[in-house]
């Protein structure tokens, strides 16, 4: 195994340990349920749905990977500064208490 593999082991590792401790200690569900909300409040569900719309007229599919390829991009790009940085503030806390408390 090369040293990018093993590197990229080790991070979908650690990135599954964290996972796991997140949803085990509920905070997962709060980080989601507050990010909906952020993302609800600055119109960007409305937003994607227009996007969505817009891609089933232009190509006439309903095929859901075909979809997503085409408006992800742009969907995350609409995400807004203020909601990203509130998100990973609040991902920070909780990595701070599991790096407190072991």
């Amino acid at each position: 195994m090369s040293e990018a593999t093993t590197e990229n082991g080790g991070s979908s590792d650690l990135k599954a340990q964290i996972q796991r401790y997140l949803v085990a200690s509920g905070n997962y569900e709060k980080i989601s349920d507050k990010l909906g909300e952020r993302l609800l409040q600055d119109g960007w569900v409305d937003e994607v749905r227009r996007l969505i719309t817009a891609e089933i007229r232009a190509t006439n599919s309903t095929n859901f990977s075909q979809i997503l390829s085409k408006i992800e991009p742009e969907a995350l790009d609409l995400v807004s500064t203020p909601t990203k940085e509130e998100v990973l503030e609040q991902i920070r806390v909780f990595l701070n208490e599991i790096v407190g408390t072991e």
